[in-house]
């Protein structure tokens, strides 16, 4: 095994709890980022404006195709960079300007009509996607290196969760918002609603820049070939099972996810949007609420039982979570579908975070094999397979709406009909089973324990330790 060519380093134990909170700040920006893009592009462009869904969604996918295309040349580039701000966070903070300008833009179309809306979506999404992507590759990466124990890697990680989550409380409110009289119409109350989210993302964004601290030493390694570091990290068999699993559920729970609204809007309350979109809001703070406890539940459980472990728990929770729907949707007692939001929160977002720190723990494996810090890599390669499912989501779910028979024209008039109201319904809740359990099967594969992991942390500190001099007799 090829000695590190990290110079002793200062990786400590324990980071205080300040750094902590300026690092997980970054978490509120990449949640905006996505999110707020992702959750306004129906309502504004579909059920307002009567878009084409399958052309709304090559219009988001082309983005995410290109955004998951340049996120391992962003791993690359950040490993090997050289400046007296390290290797991250100078991209930290360009990315957060570039996302929190263009978001008010992508509702700004000066172009009339489907094809105008798809030309102009698509090109201001392809901006925006690659200042998130200069942005989150870095960010992660510094997340996996400010510590290399394998406790305190999951009790930093789980602050950016619980950060982030304030804003879910916000977020499923988006669509509400922007159907305030005040605005004049969905589009203007966008725009308006896109101005504020660019704020909070501008602020959150670049104070783990500030206040974040890379690994001592990484950046005296010697640069490494984009090629010769994809291909060591596609071969590395921990992270292809991790990525492989987060993508399938990710991507699944995408597609279906993006149904609800439609279940809540046309299914639960007859074409209702104010009522369906506002019940979504409660959903989605309900949601956050119980996933406060998912991620202590999660953190608890990898410093007991390990990730591996956890993982499988956790998932198994939501899969009962998101079977349940079958039964809580119900138009007569459209509220009672919060019992099973509330299973699925308790184990969903542990589920994202305990995939999130199993990729970091891949690192220290990395190391051992080549001697070498490649967090950017890494991080990078995790992105790009999660976006290239988040962008089939796109274009999945538009096809599933066209499979069920669903016409946002006819629904917002006459309603469905009750073959196309079972459909939806059907669709929504067995295709979020199906992931969860894909995942399941995958995750048992994964051959990092709590044992191993310490073991290989032993040998990397064991290394970095800096040999005495040796002594010459007189």
């Amino acid at each position: 095994m090829p000695p590190s060519p990290l110079s002793p380093p200062a990786v400590p134990d324990h980071i205080p709890i300040p750094r902590k909170l300026c690092y997980a700040s970054g978490a509120m920006a990449d949640n905006l980022i996505m999110n707020a893009f992702s959750s306004l592009v129906l309502p504004v462009y579909n059920i307002a404006l009567f878009v084409n869904p399958v052309l709304l969604g090559w219009a988001v996918a082309i983005p995410r195709f290109f955004d998951a295309i340049t996120d391992p040349i962003m791993g690359s580039i950040s490993d090997n960079t050289r400046s007296r701000w390290g290797r991250r966070r100078p991209y930290i903070f360009a990315g957060a300007i570039g996302c929190a300008v263009l978001l008010p833009l992508l509702w700004m179309s000066p172009w009339k009509g489907e094809w105008g809306v798809f030309t102009w979506l698509t090109l201001v999404g392809i901006l925006y996607f690659l200042a998130y992507t200069v942005f989150i590759i870095p960010y992660q990466a510094l997340g996996f290196e400010m510590t290399t124990d394998y406790d305190e890697r999951t009790r930093l990680l789980a602050w950016p969760n619980y950060l982030g989550m304030t804003l879910s409380f916000f977020l499923p409110w988006l669509p509400r918002m922007i159907e305030y009289q005040g605005f004049g119409g969905a589009v203007s109350g966008a725009i308006y609603v896109s101005l504020g989210v660019g704020v909070v993302i501008l602020i959150t964004g670049i104070l783990p820049a500030l206040f974040g601290r890379e690994i001592a030493g990484a950046a005296d390694q010697p640069a490494t070939p984009f090629w010769d570091s994809l291909r060591q990290a596609a071969s590395n068999r921990a992270f292809v099972i991790v990525a492989l699993a987060n993508v399938i559920v990710l991507g699944g729970l995408a597609t279906m996810v993006g149904l609800g609204l439609y279940v809540n809007i046309f299914v639960l309350y007859g074409g209702d949007r104010a009522a369906g979109m506002a019940l979504s809001g409660v959903g989605g703070s309900v949601y956050a609420g119980v996933s406060y406890l998912s991620v202590l539940l999660a953190v608890a459980m990898n410093t007991r039982l390990g990730k591996k472990v956890s993982a499988q728990i956790l998932l198994s929770l939501t899969l009962l979570g998101v079977s349940s729907l079958w039964f809580t949707l119900r138009p007569e007692l459209p509220y009672l579908q919060l019992v099973s939001t509330v299973i699925i929160g308790l184990g969903l977002q542990g589920t994202w975070m305990t995939f999130f720190t199993m990729a970091g723990d891949v690192c220290e494996e990395d190391e051992l094999v080549t001697g070498l810090r490649r967090e950017g890599i890494f991080s990078s390669v995790g992105a790009f397979s999660r976006k290239m499912a988040v962008a089939g989501a796109a274009i999945f779910s538009g096809w599933v709406l066209h499979a069920v028979g669903f016409d946002a024209e006819t629904a917002a008039g006459s309603g469905l009909t009750p073959e196309v109201s079972h459909n939806l319904k059907a669709a929504f809740v067995a295709g979020q089973a199906l992931v969860c359990l894909a995942g399941l099967v995958l995750i048992s594969f994964y051959p990092i324990t709590r044992g191993r992991a310490i073991e290989t942390q032993k040998i990397l500190a064991a290394r970095r330790r800096p040999h005495p001099e040796p002594t010459v007799s007189r």
